[in-house]
């Protein structure tokens, strides 16, 4: 699967709906600041096709476990600050990645 398809497809599903844009529609996460989505995109994928279910809970679940567990804002113990805050992007519109990443896939078989 190509990867800008899904994230072509990414971004017209979610990002369209992300508070992070500004009024040109232009992300304003830079610098220390970056999108989780767009910084963890291929593993996003790889755990979006390791799972098969109708439970949200069990791509969560794996998210934590392949993508949450390597990111610099989760503490040793799982815990997270900007998830805490809903101030994670992923994690705020992680069913629109997953539904964006399943519809892009169905497409290209």
């Amino acid at each position: 699967m190509d990867i800008e398809k899904i994230r072509q497809a990414v971004h017209k599903k979610v990002c369209v709906h992300c508070i992070d844009l500004d009024e040109n529609g232009k992300c304003t996460l830079t610098g220390e600041r970056q999108c989780g989505v767009e910084r963890h995109l291929e593993k996003i994928i790889d755990v979006v096709r390791s799972v098969d279910s109708k439970n949200i809970d069990d791509y969560v679940q794996k998210l934590r476990e392949i993508v949450c567990h390597d990111c610099k804002n989760q503490n040793s113990d799982g815990r997270c600050q900007l998830r805490n805050d809903a101030d994670c992007g992923l994690d705020r519109y992680f069913a629109l990645v997953i539904e964006a990443i399943e519809e892009t896939e169905k497409k290209t078989k």
